[in-house]
């Protein structure tokens, strides 16, 4: 009779790390990781300390200094003369070097001060224009002789010159009239200077009237205006009259400007 016998089959053998080894490494990566950041926070409260060390050093050897200056002054202390004649110069160069370097920033700030306040040149002239005889208030010729030194002043609608920025400004105007026309009544001619404000009231700032001539063929007689206001930013100002029709476009007759002061 044959017996047979069976071999038993071998044991599978682990082939991971031992879980003590993964308990080792995790605790040797928690310790490495909070080395590096106790080590960030002590460098940076070290380079803290270090300046507050350093500014208490300096002010202790400003509170030196200042004592020392204090006992050359009453002359106590074994301080020789020499040695307090050189600390009272380098303590009044400090101080010469303190004053300049204040008077230096006090020209520079004043410097700045007054170019910010000068403000640029603001002006302008214009001439009447021919096409405006029907309108009471006088047109003014986009072109030709007509100045505007800025932006700060425009020429709104041909009829009204409008500031940007507030001011005294003196405003001029002269207008030239033929005044022998016969007309049923004898009121005299009027020009008159009036001020727009930003909010659109409108009141009248010069006023100035010239009677009528006899004179053939027509008699020229000039109204001069002019004045020094405060305008608001924004502000307009116009020339009004009451017979459009009897004022003289001719070049330089009839004018109208202002100027910023």
């Amino acid at each position: 009779m044959i017996e047979t016998y069976s071999q038993p089959s071998p044991r599978s053998v682990a082939t991971g790390p031992p879980v003590s080894m993964k308990i080792f490494m995790y605790l040797l990566t928690v310790f490495l990781i909070t080395q590096m950041i106790g080590s960030a926070l002590f460098a940076v409260y070290l380079h803290r300390r270090l300046d507050k060390i350093e500014d208490e050093r300096n002010l202790h050897e400003d509170f030196v200094f200042m004592k020392t200056i204090q006992r050359c002054s009453k002359g106590e202390g074994s301080l020789s003369l020499l040695n307090c004649e050189e600390i009272r110069s380098r303590f009044e160069d400090l101080v010469k070097g303190i004053m300049q370097s204040k008077e230096v920033k006090k020209k520079e700030k004043n410097f700045e001060m007054h170019k910010g306040d000068q403000d640029p040149q603001v002006a302008a002239h214009v001439i009447s224009e021919a096409s405006g005889k029907t309108a009471s208030v006088l047109q003014w010729a986009p072109k030709g002789y007509y100045t505007l030194s800025t932006n700060l002043v425009t020429l709104e609608n041909g009829k009204q010159l409008s500031v940007k920025r507030q001011g005294l400004y003196y405003i001029y105007a002269q207008v030239t009239f033929c005044s022998n026309r016969e007309t049923s009544s004898q009121a005299p001619f009027i020009a008159s200077l009036c001020l727009k404000s930003p909010s659109g009231s409108e009141r009248i700032l010069l006023r100035a009237a010239n009677t009528h001539s006899s004179s053939k063929p027509c008699g020229q007689q000039s109204i001069h205006l002019g004045g020094v206001f405060e305008l608001p930013p924004g502000a307009s100002v116009f020339v009004n009259v009451t017979d459009p029709s009897q004022v003289s476009h001719e070049t330089g007759f009839t004018s109208f400007g202002l100027l910023k002061l």
